[in-house]
């Protein structure tokens, strides 16, 4: 069996592109996520731009969005989602978490204000809904 794991600080989200990565952190008491810069992703170690911003924010987790197909299938950017989340899990110390990411674009784009990177506003969304998860005892040996 797994050990608890108690979130009580910060959360990042990443809403992970091949061009950009969308981030946004929650704070656990307001449980209202805020967005960050997204981060361009042409030449950039996305591990250690995720080091710096958990020690920035003090984050106790990161979120991952998986994306699927519109059928929930597996496509080439899930794998490549899965891969750049083994190697987050694998450098950093903190858990790592998936979440599905199934509409939060599409949500983004009706929610983001004029100028926010709706990337960053989908990765808000992707944490919103993995702290309900949690909250609502559907994520495995996690509390808040």
């Amino acid at each position: 069996m797994k050990s608890k794991i108690k979130l009580d600080s910060d959360i990042l989200g990443l809403d992970l592109g091949l061009k950009r990565t969308g981030v946004a952190r929650i704070n656990l008491i307001a449980k209202i996520a805020e967005t960050l810069s997204a981060i361009q992703m042409d030449n950039t170690d996305l591990v250690s731009k995720v080091q710096e911003l958990i020690t920035e924010h003090n984050a106790c987790a990161v979120v991952v969005g998986l994306p699927r197909g519109l059928d929930g299938q597996e496509t080439e950017q899930t794998a490549w989602a899965i891969k750049i989340t083994s190697e987050l899990e694998n450098a950093l110390k903190e858990p790592v978490f998936s979440i599905d990411e199934a509409l939060t674009t599409k949500f983004a784009e009706d929610r983001a204000n004029l100028g926010e990177s709706i990337d960053s506003v989908a990765a808000g969304i992707l944490l919103e809904d993995f702290v309900g998860e949690v909250l609502a005892g559907r994520i495995e040996n996690v509390t808040i």
